[in-house]
């Protein structure tokens, strides 16, 4: 006892220590695998319960069960949609959805010629962005069926899709697995963001606010059929989270059923260096379209393998399949399958897009009626901007401080066996 340290105190100090960073890393570094997106690298199923899969080849293939989704340039990306053949509306779709691309190459099927009505691609320091109007009966999405959500959580952290994968090289690292993402379409608009590993990703990728679509989620102003836009721009404001005279208070859509309002959304953020493009550039094909693939990361602050990132909160708010706004038109679900015979690389190099792309329409009537774990209005007197909250607006703990906290008391414990 008296300071002294036998064998079996160093044995038990270590065993001790080894746990406590352990539960360390599990918190610090949620995610438990990271993908190299190479046909020869990719699982068949990556999820429990999948109905897609994640080896998907190369080429395109019209009935493709393929959950990987790219987006890498305003010319280059995949959106999800229902995998038919009958139509159905995003939220009875949303675990079994699949990648329909504008390139082939990927082992995805190709959105339909003719079915994109604008494109919106904005890149900015901390994400990716593209959104728009379109047919997408001609991606079985039905227009009595209502809008939805899909991300990489869904209620059982299992992903909406199931195993549903994103890739991307518009981060500077080859093209490299993202971990965090959120996507809400209907049966003609769509908005898909993609956020590199980082402490902030959750923050800019944020999915709990699954009833109330893009114009609440990712505010890019009004959108116009036909344009067809590269841009370069800022970060949004973090949604949900409103600063008044120093005060930080979070939104949460809970609030709703206790008749707190909707809060406006954020301003779109501003967008520079804007291109347009004709919109036959969005077929083609992808000549080797995993030259760059890698396992390197965005996060600074990591090693290649290993993310910070927050994962997404447990509450009844990230477990809804209902739809966020029904749709007041429909749409003609007729369209060819054909994509262009020329050869086209991807335009990597291409910055951001963006616009916005939901209907200016209430949240889901069905919000009045959830049951939440929610906080209630999260509120706090601080001068501190909302990005050093997280989702639920609470401030972010210091994780670099515990393995030496840890460190002090394994040590204490040890001197004292």
């Amino acid at each position: 006892m008296g300071g002294r340290v036998g064998a079996n105190g160093w044995m038990l100090f270590v065993v001790f220590l080894l746990s406590l960073l352990a539960l360390v890393s599990a918190d610090a570094y949620p995610y438990s695998t990271t993908y190299v997106p190479k046909p020869s690298s990719l699982p068949e199923k990556s999820e429990q319960q999948q109905t897609g899969i994640n080896n998907c080849g190369t080429g395109s293939n019209q009935t493709s069960e393929c959950q990987n989704l790219y987006i890498n340039s305003a010319t280059d990306f995949c959106l999800w949609g229902a995998p038919g053949p009958s139509v159905e509306g995003v939220g009875s779709a949303e675990r079994e959805v699949v990648s329909y691309c504008t390139k082939s190459g990927r082992g995805t099927r190709l959105i339909p010629s003719g079915t994109l009505k604008s494109v919106h691609f904005v890149k900015t320091p901390h994400y990716v962005q593209v959104s728009g109007l379109g047919n997408f009966a001609n991606l079985y999405f039905s227009s009595s069926g209502g809008g939805g959500e899909l991300d990489p959580h869904g209620p059982d952290e299992l992903g909406n899709p199931r195993g549903g994968l994103v890739f991307s090289n518009s981060f500077g690292k080859g093209l490299m697995q993202v971990h965090e993402w959120t996507s809400f379409m209907d049966d003609s608009s769509y908005c898909l963001r993609a956020c590199p590993d980082s402490d902030m990703a959750y923050e800019y990728c944020k999915n709990i606010y699954d009833e109330l679509g893009c114009n609440f989620n990712m505010p890019t102003g009004a959108d116009q059929s036909g344009i067809f836009e590269s841009c370069e721009g800022d970060d949004a404001e973090i949604v949900g989270v409103y600063t008044t005279n120093g005060t930080v208070s979070t939104f949460f859509e809970s609030q709703t059923s206790t008749g707190v309002p909707v809060p406006s959304a954020k301003p779109a953020p501003a967008t520079s260096q804007c291109s347009t493009f004709a919109s036959s550039l969005l077929g083609g094909s992808i000549a080797h379209p995993f030259q760059s693939a890698t396992l390197e990361t965005a996060l600074s602050l990591g090693s290649s393998s290993s993310y910070s990132s927050k994962q997404k909160p447990s509450s009844s708010s990230s477990s809804s399949s209902s739809s966020w706004w029904s749709s007041s038109s429909s749409t003609s679900s007729s369209s060819s399958s054909s994509s262009s015979s020329s050869s086209m690389s991807s335009d990597s190099s291409a910055s951001a897009a963006l616009g916005n792309t939901s209907p200016t329409s209430s949240y889901d009537t069905m919000a009045t009626s959830r049951q939440s774990t929610d906080s209630m209005a999260s509120t706090q007197s601080s001068s501190m901007p909302s990005l050093n909250l997280d989702s639920e607006g609470h401030a972010k703990r210091p994780f670099l401080i515990i393995p030496s906290t840890i460190l002090v008391a394994a040590l204490a414990a040890a001197l004292c066996l």
